[in-house]
């Protein structure tokens, strides 16, 4: 799995990030409704809010 930062400490949110090695990063919600099935599971997940580590992976602009 791609390390992303520290551990998750609170309940995932359909607005947080899953992150891919290849730079894939959709939100959870559209994970779950099945739209990336046909990607691995080595992802990992940032905090929507946690500004600091989407932009330090270069897509906080994308995020809004």
């Amino acid at each position: 799995m791609t390390e992303v930062g520290p551990a998750i400490t609170h309940s995932l949110h359909p607005d947080d990030i899953a992150v891919w090695p290849d730079g894939t990063c959709p939100h959870l919600g559209e994970i779950w409704n099945d739209g990336f099935s046909f990607l691995s599971n080595d992802d990992g997940v940032v905090d929507i809010g946690d500004r600091a580590r989407l932009k330090a992976l270069g897509i906080e602009a994308e995020m809004g």
